[in-house]
């Protein structure tokens, strides 16, 4: 079993239990509110009805980030997140209700059935995490030494929901960084990691990509085919964990065997089709907003209505971005400001709303519909970032081997994904997405992206 089907194993147990936790809870508030005189009718009204809501809080759930391992922790901050997705669930739920013609009028009881669910998910949350941090975990050691390895192997231990324990480095270097835990570290000659792996017990081990050609160290894991120790190169391992690949670790073999050739002339296909036909749909619902929105950055400051800017976009080809003008114009030749946070003084008063709330994005539609740009994708950075940044990461070219996006991989898992300072980790992500794009994870990018907007006020 890889570790991709591992983790999605847990995550489809999880997204499981709340559904089957949800219709438990219908059922329950139906039996709360009519006890004996509840016949099968109401009970089939009540689960039709809902079988259409559900599945959207299920949606809600995921744009909040519930599916994601790396936020399974009992801390005050996941009740925090419940409460408001449930809260913007009750309201969709009413949203549907006033909408849709339906048999039944739930109002009191939807009321008993989102109490419910917020106090039964949260126990059920809450004793799931505890058991996958108790339960029997894979001990892995590591085989090399570096900064990655050791940064990954702090992240395991901090994250121990994702079922993998570091117990020891082995490697030929002295130990000049500092180990998290107080790991072991194991000089790597034949016998000593025999002994290590004797004494440990692992049930993986970790190969860097340099470690590979070790004479000594193949014929040692030659001898641990019978025992079934899992072996695992190390950017595959990093890749499964933390959603993005160890730049500093990969080679051109790499790009050769994972980027270069790879066709997916299907999904491109489709993909493309969904981006002009989305594209299509929200212009024509976006258009009586822009003319208000032209008319309010006007009136609020002096100079165009839009944006444009030169970025770089597949394939390295030039192309006019267009956005919604949120600050100041010629904001870009004035010096002494001070960014703090979200917070930049360049901006307009209706250009801090437009960014709080995405509406200054709307114009990129026209990008799309001329093919410069993807929804999802890399972000389109300028040309002269992009001829920088190709002077100091290895690779960097291969970012444009897709199209840019107005949101992607890096935007929803980064914070401050607009830094140029970021653009190492920033990169690894993008070659996450470029390597692995799916509509599976087109559509967590869109969830995803939908909860970023929820929580963030701004960019």
């Amino acid at each position: 079993m890889n570790l991709h089907s591992r983790i999605s194993k847990k995550v489809l147990l999880i997204f499981l239990g709340d559904t089957a936790l949800l219709f438990a809870v219908l059922y329950a508030a139906l039996m709360l509110r009519y006890g004996s005189v509840l016949t099968p009718g109401i009970v089939s009204k009540h689960f039709a009805a809902f079988g259409i809501i559900f599945p959207i809080w299920l949606l809600t759930f995921g744009a909040f980030g519930f599916y994601d391992l790396r936020l399974l922790k009992n801390e005050k901050i996941f009740l925090y997140r419940l409460l408001r997705v449930m809260i913007i669930n009750t309201v969709l739920a009413i949203t549907i209700f006033y909408l849709f013609p339906f048999t039944i009028e739930p109002r009191r009881n939807l009321l008993i059935i989102a109490t419910l669910a917020t106090v039964s998910i949260f126990v059920w949350r809450y004793l799931f995490n505890l058991l996958i941090i108790r339960a029997a975990v894979n001990r892995v050691i590591f085989i090399g030494f570096n900064e990655e390895m050791v940064r990954l192997a702090g992240f395991l231990l901090h994250h121990p929901q994702l079922g993998h324990k570091p117990v020891a480095f082995s490697s030929g270097h002295t130990q000049p960084l500092i180990l998290p835990s107080n790991l072991m570290h194991i000089p790597l000659n034949h016998h000593n990691l025999s002994r290590a792996i004797r004494d440990t017990k692992p049930d993986m081990v970790v190969i860097s990509p340099e470690m590979k050609g070790n004479k000594m160290t193949v014929s040692v894991l030659l001898a641990l085919i019978p025992s079934g120790i899992t072996v695992a190169e190390f950017p595959a391992f990093h890749e499964a964990m933390t959603g993005k690949i160890p730049l500093s670790l990969i080679e051109e073999v790499w790009f050769l065997e994972n980027l270069i050739g790879i066709k997916k002339r299907s999904y491109e296909f489709l993909k493309r089709s969904l981006d002009i036909t989305l594209a299509f749909i929200i212009g024509i619902i976006s258009l009586c907003l822009f003319p208000l929105v032209a008319l309010a950055v006007k009136i609020d400051s002096v100079g165009p209505v839009l944006f444009r800017q030169t970025r770089i976009g597949r394939h390295g080809k030039p192309f006019t971005l267009i956005k919604f003008r949120s600050m100041v114009a010629n904001a870009e030749s004035l010096s002494g400001f001070k960014v703090h946070g979200d917070y930049d003084p360049r901006h307009t008063r209706i250009g801090a709303l437009m960014r709080a709330t995405y509406i200054d994005e709307l114009p990129q539609i026209i990008n799309i519909l001329r093919g410069e740009m993807s929804f999802i994708g890399p972000r389109p950075e300028r040309p002269e970032y992009v001829e920088d940044l190709k002077q100091k990461i290895p690779f960097y070219e291969t970012r444009l081997l897709v199209p840019p996006g107005i949101t992607g991989w890096a935007q929803v898992n980064m914070e401050n994904d607009a830094s140029v300072e970021d653009a190492p980790e920033k990169m690894q992500y993008d070659l996450y997405y470029i390597k692995n794009r799916t509509f599976i994870l087109d559509l967590l990018i869109v969830l995803r992206t939908l909860f970023t907007i929820v929580r963030r006020q701004g960019r």
